[in-house]
This record gives C-alpha cells, sequence and structure tokens, in this order.
C-alpha cells in the first residue's frame, strides 16, 4: 500500500475528529506541496480570522489582526501581534431579541516562529485577550500551531496559519488565518 493511500485511509477512518483530521490534511499539503520564501526577513502582514470555538456559548468567531515578524536567528523569529475578534453567541445567529450581541475581545500577543523548511512553519504565542463590550475583563490568551507562505513576489506572500487558542475559561477554538504578508 502506498503512502498517500495508507494516509488517505488514516485520515478518512474515525480515527480523528474532524477538526484534526482537516489539520492533517493541510499539514500534509504544506509538507509536500509549498515553495516559498527561502530567508527569513522582517515582515508585516495584516488578514482575517475565522474562528470555529470547541464548545460554550459561542457559535462562530470573526475578525482581523496584523502582525510583525523580526527574525532572530537563521529558522526563528518573533513575532507580535494584535487584532479584533467578534464572537458570536448560538442563539445570535438566528438574530434573537434575548441574546446580546457579539463579545467583541482584542487578543494581544507576542510569540516564536520557528520554519521547518521553505515556508512551512509552527507558531507558538501567548498573552492577552481583553473583552471590549460586556464585562471589560482580560484574559490570559494562548496559541499554538502550524502555518505555511505561499510566494507572492520576491519578498511578499499569502500567509495561511491553523491554531487551537485558548482564552482562560472564556474560549477555547481552532482558528484559521489568512493574511498578506510583507517582506520588509
Amino acid at each position: 500500500m502506498c503512502f498517500s493511500r495508507l494516509m488517505f485511509t488514516f485520515v478518512t477512518c474515525n480515527y480523528l475528529p474532524r477538526m484534526k483530521k482537516l489539520i492533517v490534511l493541510l499539514l500534509l499539503f504544506c509538507c509536500f506541496k509549498v515553495s516559498a520564501q527561502t530567508t527569513i526577513t522582517k515582515a508585516f502582514s495584516a488578514g482575517f480570522e475565522l474562528g470555529i470555538p470547541a464548545n460554550g456559548v459561542f457559535s462562530i468567531g470573526t475578525g482581523a489582526s496584523a502582525k510583525f515578524e523580526l527574525p532572530i536567528a537563521s529558522p526563528v523569529s518573533l513575532s507580535l501581534t494584535g487584532g479584533i475578534t467578534s464572537m458570536f453567541y448560538k442563539s445570535n445567529l438566528f438574530n434573537s431579541s434575548r441574546t446580546p450581541g457579539a463579545a467583541v475581545f482584542v487578543p494581544l500577543k507576542a510569540g516564536v516562529k520557528y520554519f521547518f523548511n521553505r515556508g512551512v512553519y509552527a507558531e507558538g504565542e501567548a498573552g492577552t485577550a481583553i473583552e471590549a463590550n460586556y464585562a471589560r475583563q482580560s484574559v490570559f490568551a494562548f496559541s499554538l500551531g502550524p502555518g505555511f507562505i505561499a510566494p507572492v513576489g520576491e519578498k511578499n506572500g499569502i500567509d495561511i496559519s491553523f491554531r487551537y487558542e485558548s482564552w482562560a475559561n472564556q474560549v477555547r477554538q481552532t482558528a484559521i488565518h489568512i493574511a498578506y504578508r510583507f517582506g520588509l
């Protein structure tokens, strides 16, 4: 049995939950199909995010973020990320008058990005998520996940990442981030 058939059988069986299947397939795609920048440079990126909460009162989250990256060693760079995310309550999707509007969070994080090869990376971040409209509290936030950069020109690229994110006991989600990355 060839490797691709074996992986297809493993992923399509009930060995993995649905979100994990998606992440495994995307990692396989990244490892075999992506060729991107060979050198790590300073970069700024801005993009959109979609969050799928694991459980709780929220059904979906959307937002935007900006990130600055500074290389510190050959495969490693530091990152600073800021953004805004709206988390929609489960019953609010149907415009029920009894549920409050979306909860708005402002996540601010610092992290480390490790490049494995030609645009494929893993990133971990930690910081705070500030609830902006209801409780106005700030909670510890961390995220961890893989990503890849598809080149667009010599220094720029499309940055696509997937991550598990936890904001204390408020939000646990799998998030997809798509951004345009400007090499500086």
